[in-house]
């Protein structure tokens, strides 16, 4: 079978590619525990494919793990493979051209969401404890959404991005899935070198980010954030994006845009240019498009996030937690028309910009169904409170 031909078949999460396994150290708090690693991500002795064919065929092995791969096998696990992603970790949707679409368990059918799609999807299959993802613009929670199972989007810098393929290093992130909360905390223990959260304190809804999802999602999510009201306190409803100057979530986005677009283009552009690979259906032109912001469209992007970022730094003081939808809708088919896709990317833009633009933690909570499909709720907190929303999580479990 010729790599295009992949585009579009539903396959196992793992790289068939590649085969890795490396055990854990004898003892740890995460002994006895298998994960997986987004193939953006180091493993000592194998190329680190990034997605794409023609990467994967030119680069040499790694040297070393990735700094949070280490940690994790100190602790005791046992990597167990490398999963798909999209190229270069820039997508949502979770098809990969060269090497297929990774089945969705928990919806059949359906795309698993992206970049790390084979981690939400050898997680949701229940082949792993936990699997490793990066998110930049919602490539943990769409998948964790989409898949039925948790995610964190950490702070940045709580957790390590040494041997972490780059892809827009300001809204980069890696962090973490598991199919129940208190894996999650397990693993949070270990890679946020764990320390005691504040108390908790108001519990924001942003309408104007649930606004952007349909209704049937909107009633999906009902007795989920009545779930989380009853750990949280009574909700206050708030309009997220009502910041002076920006007219709504829509002018937010437009600033995710920028970032992610340029850096994405620094990132991985030259190489695209000179190597000419292979590669999916719009991929090689979001990298192309992103080449192509100004100096001043990113001096003005720069100054429009510093505001977004004190906006949201002051809404959430004093251990506020906000909720928004982890992902816009339930997954679409597998094969859909791009046009859906493209809703699907436009819309996630709208709410899932908040937190790469003001580096916060989110995590993805399984709590609901639509039609019979996955719909997560989303909760934000303050820079540095990852450990609250693995907490909340837990005690919303009980």
């Amino acid at each position: 079978m010729i790599m295009s031909e992949m585009f579009g078949t539903e396959v196992s999460g793992f790289c068939s590619h590649e085969s890795v396994h490396v055990d854990g150290a004898a003892d740890g708090p995460l002994k006895g525990l298998t994960f997986a690693v987004k193939d953006i991500i180091d493993i000592a002795g194998h190329v680190t494919g990034c997605g794409n064919a023609e990467w994967f065929r030119t680069q040499e092995p790694a040297n070393d793990h990735a700094a949070v791969v280490q940690i994790l096998l100190d602790a005791g696990a046992s990597m167990v493979g490398k999963t798909i992603t999209e190229e270069f970790a820039y997508g949502l949707i979770g098809e990969n051209f060269h090497y297929g679409t990774p089945r969705n368990a928990n919806a059949p059918g359906r795309i698993p969401g992206g970049s790390s799609s084979g981690s939400a999807s050898v997680v949701g299959a229940g082949d792993v404890d936990f699997a490793l993802g990066t998110d930049t613009g919602g490539s943990v929670r769409i998948p964790a959404s989409f898949c039925g199972i948790y995610g964190l989007r950490p702070s940045h810098s709580r957790v390590p991005l040494a041997g972490v393929m780059p892809l827009a290093p300001s809204l980069d992130t890696c962090g973490w899935f598991a199919r129940n909360p208190g894996t999650m905390k397990r693993v949070g223990e270990v890679l946020l070198d764990w320390h005691k959260p504040p108390a908790t304190g108001r519990f924001l809804v942003a309408t104007d980010a649930v606004a952007v999802v349909d209704a049937g999602v909107r009633e999906a999510l009902s007795p989920a954030l009545q779930q989380a009201a009853e750990v949280l306190g009574p909700p206050q409803e708030i309009d997220a994006g009502d910041l002076h100057g920006m007219k709504d979530l829509r002018d937010w986005a437009k600033v995710m845009q920028v970032f992610r677009g340029s850096e994405a283009a620094a990132s991985h552009l030259a190489w695209i240019s000179s190597a000419d690979p292979v590669m999916g259906p719009g991929s090689r032109e979001r990298f192309e498009a992103g080449g192509r912001y100004t100096r001043e469209e990113i001096a003005t992007a720069t100054t429009a996030r510093a505001r977004i970022e004190g906006h949201l730094d002051a809404l959430l003081a004093e251990g506020a937690v906000m909720a928004v939808p982890a992902a816009p809708a339930v997954p679409p088919p597998v094969r859909s028309p791009e046009s859906v896709y493209d809703t699907l990317r436009t819309n996630n833009e709208l709410f899932n910009c908040m937190a790469p633009l003001a580096r916060l933690p989110q995590i993805s909570l399984p709590l609901a169904t639509a039609d019979g499909m996955p719909i997560g709720l989303g909760l934000i907190a303050a820079h540095g409170n990852d450990e609250l929303l693995l907490d909340i999580a837990v005690a919303m479990a009980v």
